[in-house]
């Protein structure tokens, strides 16, 4: 299939990422603040950075005072509120396999969490909890769209289905297939298509990119 054969094609043009940090690893709080609010940098220290590890401390801490932590630490200080909701959702001790299983309730806890959008949710879910899930970022939904692969009319189950199987058929995981497609929706497949010299400029319809907006 062309979107297998696309993944194929931006593995080649991009490589592989980098080794991930030893921190950065499935059912870990701070895994989650990486997710949510970036990986930032892990030199930094205080009390209040120290925080950032516990979600008991880190829900309690003042909106300002974790702003100013995820500041210190390289993070997107306008994920705090969205953190804190977070925080109070963990459960006291790390996740058990039976609670990340429960794939429907954890999906429903999430997506009521202040902040929190639907690609946000299967992020979580595919990199915190192994949730085989496809976040579908708008780089995701553009590249299947302007290559005529998919369309805004289908269903949710259906682009989960079209990026699963491609990841399958690629040999990729799909959490190195989103990392991959947002790469090149960074460069090349923003609210504008820049066609010239993308890797998938060979996949394009015959007639140009579809615009899916």
């Amino acid at each position: 299939m062309r979107l297998a054969e696309a993944i194929q094609t931006l593995r080649q043009a991009y490589g592989r990422a980098e080794t991930e940090s030893v921190h950065a690893v499935p059912g870990r709080f701070r895994t989650l603040v990486d997710v949510v609010a970036g990986t930032g940098s892990r030199t930094a220290e205080g009390p209040t950075v120290g925080q950032l590890d516990r979600p008991d401390e880190l829900a309690e801490l003042p909106l300002e005072a974790l702003k100013e932590a995820l500041k210190q630490t390289g993070r997107d200080p306008r994920r705090a509120a969205a953190l804190q909701g977070l925080a109070r959702w963990w459960p006291q001790d790390d996740p058990t396999q039976d609670w990340c299983d429960d794939h429907q309730r954890r999906r429903e806890e999430l997506t009521a969490v202040r902040g929190v959008g639907h690609e946000l949710v299967d992020r979580i879910l595919l990199l915190v909890l192994e949730v085989p899930t496809m976040p579908l970022s708008r780089a995701a939904i553009r590249v299947g769209c302007r290559h005529g692969w998919s369309g805004l009319e289908s269903e949710y189950e259906e682009w989960q289905h079209l990026y699963r199987q491609a990841a399958e058929v690629a040999g990729e995981s799909l959490s190195e297939t989103d990392r991959l497609i947002r790469q090149v929706g960074q460069s090349h497949c923003g609210t504008r298509p820049k066609c010239d010299g993308c890797p998938l400029e060979s996949l394009l319809p015959d007639g140009g990119p579809y615009e899916p907006e």
